[in-house]
């Protein structure tokens, strides 16, 4: 413990019965017990503290009907300009589920982690092109920017576009790197078998994917094009190449969206994470749903669920 979160909490301690008043000795007991905690993990109760701020932000109306959302699980989290994050709604939050192509949001950040230039070109093979999809239409031969690969992969949900990212470097290889950053993002349920989503073996659970979505956050590229509903692909000759269309059915029907990401297989059923800016720009509203028949409703329902729940 630091000498000033020492004196912190000292002088807290000294302040109290000054607070409490004359009730002090009816709750010695409890209060006994609470600050041989606070001693125990001062770490925590200076985070509480400073979480007050969130708080205060998002206050909770209790008159508000419990949301039954039709899906495996699901989150919605408010993340503030510092950091500090307070989940509004969570059901399931840990439990561990098929993410199908939100698989591509880790894709997107080993690209953007580990290969420094965008704009080398990767020329597409046989072996992209026949990944299992019906997106993206690139060609063998094509040459792409990664920069351009990034754009189709995300907006579209390209399964070509995303082989062809890890195979520049190998896809088993580009595989240990998803789950190593995994690993660093102290993603515990998550795993990862490819870089697609195609496999029904990766998994993931709807906090860790918030845990992903805010190292995302820092990453400016990636919002900038999961905004766009669609997108002129010109590639490095200058040539038109692909008309882009988004997956995300909700751009454009609901307020400030950041960006988001949609995915099915029948094994999962229909996942989505969807990024709102908050009002008055004081942070972001990230929403997960995994194991949903219909994850644009379903996700409807969650933010509308939080704007009539929080004041």
């Amino acid at each position: 413990m630091t000498k000033n979160l020492k004196y912190f909490l000292i002088t807290f301690l000294i302040s109290l019965p000054f607070w409490w008043g004359t009730n002090l000795l009816e709750r010695n007991l409890e209060d006994l017990f609470f600050w041989q905690e606070v001693m125990k993990h001062p770490q925590v109760f200076i985070a509480q503290v400073n979480f007050g701020g969130i708080k205060k932000n998002f206050e909770f109306k209790e008159e508000t009907e419990n949301l039954q959302i039709k899906a495996d699980s699901a989150i919605s989290v408010w993340l503030d300009l510092k950091n500090q994050e307070k989940i509004l709604f969570e059901k399931e939050i840990d439990k561990t589920l098929l993410i199908a192509s939100l698989t591509k949001l880790m894709t997107a950040n080993v690209v953007l982690e580990y290969y420094p230039d965008l704009s080398q070109t990767i020329e597409i093979s046989r072996e992209a092109v026949f990944q299992e999809e019906n997106s993206g239409n690139l060609q063998i031969g094509e040459r792409l920017s990664v920069e351009n690969l990034l754009y189709i992969m995300l907006i579209e949900s390209s399964n070509d576009a995303s082989y062809s990212l890890a195979e520049r470097i190998g896809e088993e290889g580009f595989v240990d790197l998803m789950n190593l950053e995994a690993k660093y993002l102290g993603m515990e349920n998550s795993h990862f078998i490819d870089s697609t989503g195609i496999s029904p073996e990766n998994q993931s659970s709807v906090k860790d994917l918030v845990a992903l979505t805010k190292q995302l956050l820092e990453k400016p590229l990636i919002w900038e094009i999961l905004e766009k509903s669609e997108f002129d692909l010109y590639g490095p000759d200058g040539i038109f190449h692909h008309k882009l269309l988004n997956t995300n059915e909700l751009l454009g029907e609901i307020p400030k969206i950041l960006g988001g990401k949609t995915g099915f297989l029948p094994e999962a059923k229909g996942c989505f994470l969807l990024v709102l800016e908050t009002p008055k720009n004081k942070g972001f509203l990230i929403n997960v749903i995994l194991g949903a028949e219909n994850k644009f409703e379903e996700m409807e329902k969650l933010i509308d669920w939080v704007n009539k729940a929080y004041k």
